[in-house]
């Protein structure tokens, strides 16, 4: 029965009536995105469990603060917030990793790997109101009035920041591709 629901139903009966059944389907529908995004904005999977954990327990708190609109809106909002306050209180700095494969592997597909490191790093190095925009809308499939509400912005506002965003991928690419061809 709750899978037929929407998410502003759903969250409706966890408001209302503290249904811990709609609220394990209504979060079943976004654990992969809202962990994928944790793990964007902190950089590891630790730090990703346990604000995944945190923003579980912000949004059953919370849940009488939601009145209307859209539940994907507003749980990246608490995501977002809760990841911005994270990386602020960080005392220390993270241990910069990579995780590479092994070096023959590596020499096999060196044209595929050096696209996509350079991908994540011209997606890294775009500017965060870019970065954010782009990432919400590809990588947590979030329309754009959801990342508008999330951002504080308006729809058109979104739309002009994925575009920009691809654009400048795109302009960063453009010389690595052609070196690979």
């Amino acid at each position: 029965m709750h899978t037929l629901m929407t998410d502003e139903e759903l969250f409706a009966l966890v408001r209302d009536g503290n249904d811990e059944e709609a609220f394990r389907t209504l979060f079943k529908r976004y654990d992969k995105r809202l962990y994928a995004y944790c793990l964007r904005a902190l950089g590891s999977h630790e730090d990703a469990q346990d604000m995944f954990q945190t923003i579980s327990l912000t949004v059953y708190d919370k849940r009488a603060s939601f009145s209307d609109g859209s539940f994907a809106a507003w749980l990246f909002t608490i995501a977002r917030n809760s990841c911005l306050k994270g990386l602020r209180q960080r005392k220390h700095t993270v241990e910069f990793t990579e995780d590479l494969p092994p070096a023959e592997e590596a020499e096999r597909h060196s044209g595929d790997f050096m696209l996509r490191e350079a991908l994540h790093r011209a997606i890294a190095d775009l500017p965060d109101e870019f970065r954010e925009a782009l990432e919400m809308k590809y990588f947590d499939d979030l329309p754009y009035e959801d990342i508008a509400s999330t951002l504080g912005i308006t729809v058109s506002l979104a739309k002009v920041r994925v575009f920009r965003a691809k654009k400048l991928i795109q302009q960063t690419l453009s010389s690595i591709i052609s070196e690979l061809q």
